[in-house]
């Protein structure tokens, strides 16, 4: 993604349409515009919106599609007088274009579709879908196309401006991806839960994500697991610039998820009785090795089987480190350390699930 290095940075805010009746039946939705918002989407909409209040916004997009356009209205409704009224709708915004999948269970085309389905989770880039006998085409490719689309003829308008921007999971991955220089080939590797909030900023001719999913303004510590409840989940904290007062908000954050190991280096010691107040039988684990998170995250996920249910983890390490990690996940160049800018006192998180490719659920959370 290449920007104007004169022109004025852009903050674009992304957010996931609420739950829908699709999400709660197991459904794909794809660009299909049957589903709407359920009473939960409506109500994580509004608190979007309470949490949004504060932000001066200067143009809202939003998807031609019905789910979009209510969880839009619901984060306006909520939001104070003097926000801009006018929706701007984009046919770029559309969801993937899932043509036969769309309205069938997850677990229907699971079995019934059980090529084409682990070609859809493994190398989505080679996915295709038939329009005919004798034509197909291939939705993660036209969804980047699209999504390159948006930013090429949007945002040039909006210099200098904060953009909100209400899509799909799908959409927003793409959208993300393409600005931050991803392939398709990683589309699955990020998490856009309903109602999640990420942030980009458009800085000259650079971009960095400054948040990936944040869930917490609808009441959920951390990202609901998409890719089902076993595996690695590894918290990430970043030790630079770590102070008490950032260590007692993750302590309190973290008092009620179950933590089964914490790693760190020495360095970060003085920390950890902090951080661990309320988990004190949490197994700790030090070392002065500064790439011990690499290592760790090699051993573990080799040596740990996820039929054994779901293991958390908390790695306080560098931020080097942990940007050199979320980037090998998501597939992004390591040198590109600060397209992603750690903020003290954040959480990263990494799931790695059963039978699926690693997933970043979320950045500065």
């Amino acid at each position: 993604m290449h920007t104007d290095p004169s022109a004025a940075p852009s903050r674009v805010i992304l957010v996931r349409h609420g739950r829908s009746t699709f999400n709660d039946q197991g459904r794909y939705q794809g660009s299909s515009d049957t589903a709407s918002l359920t009473p939960k989407g409506i109500e994580t909409g509004q608190q979007v919106g309470a949490y949004l209040r504060p932000t001066a916004i200067d143009v809202v997009y939003t998807s031609p599609l019905l789910r979009t356009q209510q969880t839009t209205s619901e984060i306006l409704k909520v939001m104070a007088d003097g926000r801009p009224q006018t929706i701007n709708i984009s046919r770029h915004l559309r969801e993937i274009d899932l043509s036969a999948w769309e309205g069938l269970t997850y677990d229907h085309v699971r079995q019934h579709h059980g090529a084409a389905y682990e070609c859809w989770q493994q190398r989505p880039n080679e996915f295709k879908l038939s329009t005919s006998a004798t034509t197909h085409y291939f939705p993660v490719r036209d969804l980047y196309k699209r999504a390159q689309g948006f930013w090429h003829h949007t945002l040039p308008h909006h210099g200098g401006k904060t953009v909100l921007i209400v899509s799909h999971g799908g959409t927003n991955h793409a959208l993300i991806s393409t600005a931050l220089g991803l392939s398709p080939h990683h589309h699955h590797s990020l998490q856009q839960s309903n109602c999640g909030i990420s942030v980009l900023e458009f800085l000259g001719s650079g971009v960095q994500l400054q948040q990936l999913n944040q869930t917490t303004p609808i009441r959920e510590t951390l990202p609901k697991l998409k890719a089902g409840k076993k595996g690695l989940r590894l918290l990430l904290l970043a030790e630079d610039s770590l102070t008490h007062t950032a260590c007692e908000q993750v302590a309190h954050r973290l008092a009620a998820v179950k933590l089964d190991f914490c790693l760190s280096l020495h360095a970060a010691q003085p920390w950890l009785p902090v951080l661990m107040h309320h988990h004190p039988s949490t197994i700790q684990f030090e070392t002065e090795q500064t790439d011990f998170l690499q290592n760790w995250e090699r051993e573990l996920t080799r040596s740990f089987h996820p039929t054994d249910g779901l293991m958390t983890g908390l790695a306080i390490a560098p931020s080097t480190s942990i940007q050199a990690l979320l980037l090998q996940t998501l597939g992004g160049h390591l040198r590109r350390g600060a397209q992603l800018p750690l903020k003290p006192g954040c959480l990263s998180i990494i799931h790695y699930p059963k039978n699926h490719r690693p997933v970043v659920q979320a950045i500065n959370t």
